[in-house]
């Protein structure tokens, strides 16, 4: 499967997990989680001036997309982190379960996707850092709004979607609690968050 990518950038190469376990040295635990996590990883695409007729970037010379067969969807995302750490490349992670794909890449975060049934990824732009940076928007469904660049972007939707987890948390408890005062504690804080949340803007210095 190509992910909507042109013929040229097919690959279908498998890595087999044995070789990166053995390359890296993983630790037992490391080797434990990566075995119970990953079923089959395949190199799917490679993007790059030798398969598109796109030069290449300043700082991106290729692009690589691995298809990660997944042991169960509920998969532990510090494997997957652990991928992006071991193959120094850049690369989107697409995984599978079922008849479902997610698109994953790394950029300072790790920028998860939505499942999909139908995954169709396209190479948009003028060198490898513009197609680069395209297509973590594009996984991530990441708009980049007036005012910033991709990694301040970024770093504002994690903000927010760390912020979004907490309150999340927050009127669970609120909603279990039964103690008056505990309660008004716990809605005091949920307003400073709520109100920390809204006040994220085009141009904040996130933190």
């Amino acid at each position: 499967m190509s992910f909507g990518l042109p013929p040229s950038t097919e690959v279908s190469r498998q890595l087999p997990k044995k070789a990166i376990i053995e390359r890296f040295g993983l630790s037992g635990k490391e080797r434990t989680k990566f075995d119970s996590t990953i079923h089959r990883i395949t190199i799917s695409n490679e993007v790059s001036p030798r398969t598109v007729n796109i030069p290449e970037g300043k700082d991106v010379k290729s692009i690589f997309v691995l298809k990660v067969e997944l042991q169960d969807e509920d998969y532990d995302e510090k494997v997957i982190s652990l991928l992006f750490r071991l193959i120094e490349q850049n690369m989107v992670l697409v995984l599978e379960s079922g008849a479902r794909y997610r698109p994953i890449a790394f950029r300072e975060v790790l920028i998860q996707g939505d499942w999909t049934q139908d995954l169709d990824l396209h190479l948009n732009g003028l060198d490898m850092d513009d197609v680069w940076e395209d297509l973590i928007k594009q996984v991530g469904n990441i708009v980049v709004e007036e005012g910033n660049d991709l990694d301040s972007q970024i770093a504002i939707d994690e903000e927010c979607r760390k912020l979004d987890s907490q309150i999340e948390k927050l009127r669970k408890k609120m909603s279990s609690e039964k103690q008056p005062r505990r309660k008004r504690e716990l809605y005091s804080q949920l307003k400073e968050l709520e109100s920390k949340r809204a006040s994220i803007r085009i141009g904040d210095d996130v933190s």
